[in-house]
């Protein structure tokens, strides 16, 4: 008998359940949808953003070496979390999010080349930032590699 009341109590505690996810889904309001011009900004902001990371991550870097390398990991994840913050925070001031980010740029690659070939002047701080970006980060996978993947002392 008692399996009975328990469904008989669980029905309308699914109800409720099912009517707080219907809300949640359907009722808080989805981000707004970026421009192209919002986009291209927010390519040049998370940019700047991944250059300043690079640098910070380049001189932790450079102050370890092989045999201490557990120890850069630490702080190397550290310094990630507090990175991932930051780039979560810089989406949500453009009122999007990772996903529609990158999502953006799959559904609208011809409208964003139309608009930087409208606009060389933004073409070119794109290129000059992802440029910055490569070779910051060619360098600093390069320090990482030497820190974790270090032949041992004999």
């Amino acid at each position: 008998m008692q399996f009975i009341k328990a469904k008989t109590y669980l029905k309308p505690l699914l109800g409720i359940i099912f009517l707080v996810l219907f809300v949640l889904i359907f009722a808080i309001p989805s981000h707004a949808e970026l421009s192209v011009e919002s986009y291209c900004q927010l390519v040049i902001k998370s940019a700047q953003q991944e250059i300043e990371n690079l640098n910070e991550l380049i001189a932790l870097a450079q102050q370890y070496s092989s045999d201490n390398s557990e120890a850069f990991l630490e702080q190397e994840a550290i310094k990630q979390e507090k990175f991932d913050k930051e780039k979560k925070s810089l989406f949500n001031s453009f009122d999007t999010t990772a996903e529609e980010y990158v999502t953006f740029i799959g559904e609208n690659k011809e409208t964003v080349e139309k608009y930087l070939n409208a606009n060389p002047e933004i073409k070119q701080n794109i290129d000059g930032l992802s440029n910055q970006v490569n070779t910051l980060l060619d360098q600093y996978e390069s320090l990482k590699e030497g820190i974790i993947n270090a032949p041992p002392f004999e």
